[in-house]
């Protein structure tokens, strides 16, 4: 369905705000959880590390047993009477050990408050509400430090097993006790912050659940109403104008849309009515004209009936008394009567022809005869007319030469209506003779094997007035004529056109390239 560009960019940046929304929705739920996820996974860092205080403060109570445990046997070698010498003791590693496991276990205290990579973990300073626990746990390192120091390694003759028991084990529980209370309150912490992010997730799969609920609900609300028209277009496309969208409140894009869609249907169903109105009037106007024009028609016929009957008995007679009349002047009146009475006798069988040509009855009697000939007769007729007129209107005439240029013995044999290419010849000819006051009229006949068409084709030129611009169009159509060029019926040259296109070939007519005169030519086929 088509929408106004400027409608659907509005309907286009209204889904591109939801879904910027609904995508920022997601990124900052991914982001929080993603937080929370982060400070769990650094607490369990912060557990291990604190945890492996216990495994540590173990480590280096074992080293402190296993110093005293060696200096005990070494002591107790020395003091036997029977006992044979023994090589120079050497000096234990056990101090070395002692020292290297108490650094460990304080670099493993330090980095659990100063947060960096220890044991291959990248490990986060100790949140802030756990600074008490750890430096319960740093106290008592440099406690149990200490009591290592001044009671183990700095006074070898004074140590014993007591000192271990009473100083520093107690020191080394103390310390142990209070990683495992840090390791506990951490626990606690974690399992609290997963339940917060379970939580979370499940806050945040719910409102998403809800925000995309609420965002289809917005898209299908927008979306809708171009559902609706584009349904009402199918319906008015198949012809159905009955059809209406029903118009939501508000004054938006497609509120205005679904108005004027309405507006156009209603405008468009009133159109379709006054026009259904209009074409019943125009039908009927057009069925009365067609009344008139058949009876107007028939009316014509029955004149050009009525009137060629009285017409041939007017000739037979006029002609009959022209051969016993012997005063010249009445002879002449005689002769404008006989040239009248066949002009009436033109014009009569013109209105016949046409008569014929609109019922489409007119028949052709197809024969077989030498056009050269027909238009020669034709061109000898003529030629007595005009002899005849010049001896009356010498000034006219007197320069008028009608000639054929196919002077050729050779036959040209065509198939067709002998007495109507007669006519249309005669029909030219007269047309050439009434607008030529001076000058030559020629006639010219040619074969046109082009394109293997085997036709030929005829040509009268004249030299008299040019045909006007403004009747050439419509020249061969029915009284296309100029009563200040010659008058006439204008019905000579579409009886013709009719007559050459009955047989197959074609008529046409354009202005001399000199400016004087015309050429009529009209094409046949040869008949084979």
């Amino acid at each position: 369905m088509y929408l106004p560009q400027k409608i659907g960019s509005k309907i286009a940046l209204k889904i591109g705000i939801i879904i910027v929304i609904q995508i920022a929705f997601i990124i900052t739920s991914f982001g929080i959880l993603s937080y929370y996820q982060s400070q769990g996974t650094h607490l369990g860092n912060s557990i291990n590390i604190a945890g492996k205080n216990r495994f540590l403060t173990s480590n280096l109570m074992f080293q402190v047993s296993e110093h005293l445990l060696e200096e005990a046997k070494t002591t107790a070698s020395t003091t036997t009477p029977a006992a044979p010498a023994a090589p120079a003791a050497t000096t234990s590693s056990y101090p070395f050990k002692i020292d290297s496991a108490a650094k460990q276990l304080e670099l493993n205290i330090l980095g659990l408050k100063q947060g960096g990579k220890i044991s291959g973990i990248d490990l986060k300073p100790l949140p802030s509400q756990f600074s008490s626990y750890w430096n319960t746990i740093y106290q008592k390192w440099v406690l149990l430090k200490t009591a290592i120091t001044n009671n183990i390694l700095s006074k070898p003759n004074e140590r014993n097993s007591t000192i271990i028991t009473k100083i520093v084990e107690p020191k080394a529980a103390s310390l142990i006790d209070s990683s495992n209370l840090l390791v506990t309150q951490l626990g606690e912490y974690a399992k609290n912050e997963s339940q917060t992010l379970i939580f979370l997730e499940t806050i945040f799969a719910v409102a998403n659940i809800a925000v995309s609920a609420v965002i289809l609900y917005i898209v299908v609300r927008i979306l809708k109403p171009i559902f609706d028209l584009n349904k009402a277009m199918l319906k008015v496309k198949k012809g159905n104008l009955e059809v209406s969208v029903k118009q939501r409140k508000g004054n938006d894009e497609l509120s205005t849309l679904t108005e004027s869609f309405n507006s156009m249907v209603d405008s468009i169903r009133n159109y379709i009515i006054t026009q259904n109105d209009l074409t019943g009037k125009l039908k009927e106007s057009y069925d009365q004209i067609d009344q008139t024009r058949k009876m107007q028609k028939e009316f014509i016929d029955i004149a050009a009936h009525e009137l060629r009957s009285p017409i041939q008995p007017i000739l037979g007679l006029s002609d009959l008394l022209h051969t016993k009349i012997k005063d010249e002047q009445q002879s002449q009146l005689l002769d404008i009567v006989i040239r009248n009475a066949k002009r009436l006798q033109h014009l009569t069988e013109d209105i016949l022809d046409v008569s014929k040509i609109e019922s489409h009855s007119l028949n052709l009697n197809r024969e077989q005869f030498d056009l050269n000939k027909v238009i020669k007769n034709a061109i000898h007729d003529f030629r007595k007319e005009i002899e005849k007129i010049s001896c009356n209107i010498a000034f006219l005439y007197q320069e008028r030469i009608l000639k054929n240029d196919d002077e050729t013995d050779d036959d040209l044999l065509i198939q067709a209506d002998m007495h109507r290419l007669t006519q249309v010849i005669s029909n030219l000819l007269s047309n050439a003779i009434k607008f030529t006051h001076e000058g030559t009229i020629v006639v010219t006949t040619r074969k046109d094997n082009t394109d293997n068409s085997n036709l030929v084709i005829v040509s009268v030129k004249d030299t008299g007035y040019e045909i006007d611009p403004e009747i050439l169009p419509r020249l061969f159509t029915k009284f296309a004529t100029k009563s200040n060029r010659g008058g006439g019926t204008g019905l000579g040259l579409y009886i013709s056109k009719n007559i050459i296109e009955a047989h197959g070939g074609k008529i046409w007519a354009e202005n001399n390239k000199d400016s004087k005169g015309a050429t009529f030519s009209f094409s046949l086929p040869i008949s084979g």
